[in-house]
């Protein structure tokens, strides 16, 4: 089997190691707009990525734009550096990227925007919940006692409500009745409907202001159990991974272009009592955004719940 796979892989290989095979350009983007500081809306730098099996070469037609890598081969990430506009007009460049006969060219805008950053120190809190408050409802902790079984639904308690009110939060799939309170966590997910915690960044970011924030949290998937007591024995674990994403507004995640990130894995769990510590970085949010903490399997039927602690978001450098 592998000796077969080698073999139909080798032809392709042969064409792009030999010295007479035929030039190839990619460049993931002909358009970029930065604004008037030179950076993105996201205070990141803009990056391309060119693919040139034979090497290229990129050069530019204006002084105040430029790349940090103007030759290269294969497949490189190239980040493009561009002078704040001190002028009072939207200005344009263009990259020409050539490789042998072929070339394309990137045309770069840079407008008068301003950086709308929040100014902020570095680790500045936004949001710093450890869920205690979910206690006085009388929800149980299943995580360290999976044999204890009582939850409390959020919507059935007007005090919870108010709070969610309150923090900026709400179901995210409010239609599937899923999102409970444990003893001081919260609990999402039923049979076959998946559920995640949206939370309204206007209730953290000054309005007309965005930020580059790191976002933590701790999560567990349900294991199911038998027996009680000292007598319990695992049955089976969930199968539960995380994904946070950007759903409504600007603001990317993990990168400068991504509105999701890649599904965040609970795999590590093996038994109860036994939680997670995820990390992502939404770059550019503003008070007009909305995320979700959600679980990676939303929409698909069957058993994916789990559990969410310790939500914390803090001010992150932008590069």
């Amino acid at each position: 089997m592998l000796l077969m796979g080698c073999a139909c892989c080798f032809p392709s290989c042969v064409e792009d190691k030999a010295e007479d095979a035929a030039a190839r350009l990619t460049v993931s983007k002909v358009s970029v707009e930065v604004i008037r500081t030179g950076t993105l809306s996201t205070g990141s730098k803009a990056t391309l990525d060119v693919l040139a099996n034979r090497g290229y070469a990129i050069t530019s037609d204006a002084d105040w734009l430029s790349v940090d890598k103007p030759t290269g081969k294969g497949r490189v990430s190239v980040v493009l550096d561009v002078k704040p506009n001190e002028t009072e007009a939207i200005r344009v460049g263009h990259l020409a990227v050539v490789s042998g006969g072929l070339s394309e060219t990137v045309t770069v805008t840079q407008t008068l925007a301003p950086d709308t950053d929040d100014g902020l120190e570095i680790d500045h809190v936004y949001l710093d919940d450890d869920l205690s408050w979910c206690e006085q409802f009388g929800g149980q902790d299943q995580v360290q006692f999976p044999d204890q079984g009582s939850t409390q639904a959020v919507r059935n308690h007007a005090a919870a409500k108010l709070k969610f009110t309150q923090m900026g939060y709400s179901e995210y799939n409010y239609g599937g009745n899923a999102f409970y309170m444990a003893k001081h966590y919260f609990k999402m997910g039923k049979k076959d409907q998946q559920n995640g915690l949206a939370i309204d960044m206007g209730k953290y970011i000054q309005k007309g202001k965005s930020s580059t924030i790191t976002l933590t949290f701790d999560a567990a998937p349900v294991v199911s159990i038998d027996g009680t007591g000292s007598g319990i024995t695992l049955r089976g674990i969930d199968d539960t991974a995380v994904t946070v994403e950007v759903y409504e507004g600007p603001g990317t995640v993990d990168s400068p272009s991504v509105k999701q990130s890649a599904s965040l894995s609970m795999s590590s769990v093996s038994s109860w009592n036994q939680w997670v510590s995820m990390k992502v970085t939404l770059y550019g949010v503003t008070d007009r955004s909305r995320i979700v903490i959600r679980s990676t399997q939303f929409g698909v039927s069957g058993y994916h719940r789990w559990y969410l602690d310790n939500i914390k978001m803090v001010k992150a450098p932008r590069d």
